[in-house]
């Protein structure tokens, strides 16, 4: 990567300092009231950061020696592999934007953590029988992007992008449209390195629904997924989640949009 290229990229936070503090919305146009949104950002806050939070026992601690064992392996496994496909894919995905108005945010995460991998391997193994190699083979997002585009080209350039992507060798393998849905609006791809099929994940979100996400339901969502938090307070969280994301609006086209592969047409 270039000098050029980091200082572009370092360039391109100027979106997240650009928007405003999104706090109460216009919480007199809906159920809610500004007493209530901020009484339950503390209660979050204050369980978020709690003796029982803080010291609880994860579910990789609380496995036994054979079992843990197993999950180091295949997340040394994931990890090593995105680590070996990583510079690739982000010197294509910083040329994709290089000159454009949209830009890259949180590329110092594009790599999922060490951490981040055992809660989701053994969450996922669930799915798979217990199976922990048959949940690390089919995760999509130890190598993650995101790329906000301004509201009045979203669509055209999700498009653009993606067509791109495919020029340069890359399979789209699933686009999830979730503008209009009760989840984070925005879209989620995921991709494949053509060579090896080696999974990665890029989503596409507006300036405001990228603040929503990270700076307003974040820690929201740290409490939802946690399966030892009390259950009213991760009913409170998530309804707030849910009408936060209802205060971004779609950009035009957005809803309903599907991606047209020309590759999969031939």
């Amino acid at each position: 990567m270039t000098n050029n290229e980091l200082n572009n990229l370092n360039n391109s936070q100027r979106g997240e300092e650009l928007i405003d503090d999104i706090v109460g919305y216009e919480f007199s146009k809906s159920s809610w009231t500004v007493e209530e949104y901020y009484k339950i950002r503390d209660d979050v806050y204050h369980y978020l950061h709690s003796p029982e939070y803080l010291n609880r026992i994860t579910d990789y601690e609380a496995l036994s020696s054979e079992h843990k064992k197993i999950v180091d392996d295949v997340v040394r496994d994931v990890y090593e592999r995105a680590k070996s496909i990583e510079p690739k894919i982000s010197r294509d995905l910083i040329s994709l934007v290089i000159d454009e108005r949209a830009y890259l945010i949180s590329f110092e995460h594009r790599l999922k953590t060490i951490a981040g991998l055992q809660r989701k391997i053994i969450a996922d193994s669930k799915d798979y029988n217990g199976s922990y190699k048959r949940a690390a083979y089919n995760i999509c997002d130890s190598v993650r992007y995101t790329i906000v585009i301004p509201d009045d080209e979203y669509i055209l350039k999700v498009d653009e992008y993606l067509h791109h992507l495919e020029s340069m060798g890359y399979d789209v393998i699933d686009v999830k449209n979730n503008w209009g849905k009760p989840a984070y609006q925005g879209i989620n791809v995921r991709l494949a390195v053509s060579e090896n099929n080696d999974l990665f994940e890029l989503q596409f979100h507006t300036p405001v629904g990228y603040q929503i996400k990270e700076g307003n339901t974040r820690d929201l969502y740290q409490v939802i997924r946690e399966e030892s938090a009390p259950l009213e307070l991760k009913t409170r969280a998530n309804n707030l989640r849910i009408l936060l994301q209802t205060k971004v609006i779609a950009p035009v086209d957005a809803l309903g949009y599907q991606y047209d592969s020309e590759i999969k047409r031939r």
